[in-house]
């Protein structure tokens, strides 16, 4: 994988647009296929998908965006495969209903709730405390409110993840770490983070970013049905401890 120029794609299509269409579309099968390597995605991202390639025709009156969203399909059916037969096949387990029975708990849902702290600082708290009865001054109360929450507010929530990152990562691994595999997650993104803001979170009261509950991560992966219930159960116990410092937050089902 090597850096092009986008003029020189655009020759290359007008000496010969199949040819490019077919090292193109190869390209892609390849930068896609599984397992998927970060430094040919990473290439991909910034060269290849970003081009103005993708919105000229091919022979056949079809876009080339059009043969890109073909291979996409193509890989992503073989994987939807392959994770359809392991669901059929957990819901056989023995301990398949013991699974099931882990009902959904939501006990923190912000950032600000009191029991985190977190964007309580009176300079945040002071901007949602403006009422305004001219419609132009209400306008730029909103805009004041956005700028905090997509500055202020994603910042202080950023600048706290990283102060506790480290320690997060290293208490979970030891907790988790002998239930399944464990793996740091890098830290959300403040693009990412705004993303969040303006689409999931867009009807959500103000600060907004309080609803930003996961910008430190991790995963553990198990093997098996028995090694998930152990470490569920192990993570359940742990945060019920009264001298235990984390605390449950939510838990989500997602089978």
């Amino acid at each position: 994988c090597a850096p092009f120029l986008e003029p020189t794609l655009l020759v290359a299509w007008k000496a010969d647009s199949e040819k490019c269409k077919a090292i193109m579309v190869k390209a892609c099968k390849k930068v896609l296929s599984a397992p998927i390597k970060s430094d040919e995605y990473d290439w991909f991202k910034q060269y290849v998908l970003p081009s103005s390639i993708w919105m000229l025709k091919t022979k056949g009156n079809r876009f080339m965006y059009q043969h890109l969203m073909d291979v996409a399909q193509s890989m992503s059916r073989d994987i939807i495969q392959s994770m359809d037969s392991i669901y059929v096949h957990l819901r056989k387990h023995e301990k398949w209903p013991q699974l099931m029975a882990i009902q959904e708990e939501t006990v923190v849902s912000r950032q600000d709730h009191e029991s985190v702290g977190l964007l309580r600082d009176k300079g945040i708290l002071d901007v949602a405390e403006i009422k305004n009865t001219d419609d132009d001054d209400d306008d730029d109360a909103t805009q004041l409110q956005t700028f905090v929450d997509s500055n202020v507010a994603i910042n202080a929530l950023a600048g706290s993840a990283k102060v506790i990152d480290g320690e997060f990562q290293n208490y979970v691994k030891t907790l988790m770490g002998r239930y399944g595999s464990f793996k740091a997650a890098p830290m959300k993104k403040v693009e990412r983070c705004l993303s969040k803001l303006e689409n999931d979170y867009a009807n959500e009261s103000y600060p907004k970013a309080a609803k930003l509950l996961d910008l430190v991560r991790c995963s553990v992966t198990f093997n098996t049905l028995e090694q998930l219930l152990g470490g569920f159960d192990a993570l359940m116990n742990h945060v019920k401890t009264p001298q235990q410092t984390m605390k449950l937050a939510r838990v989500k089902n997602g089978f």
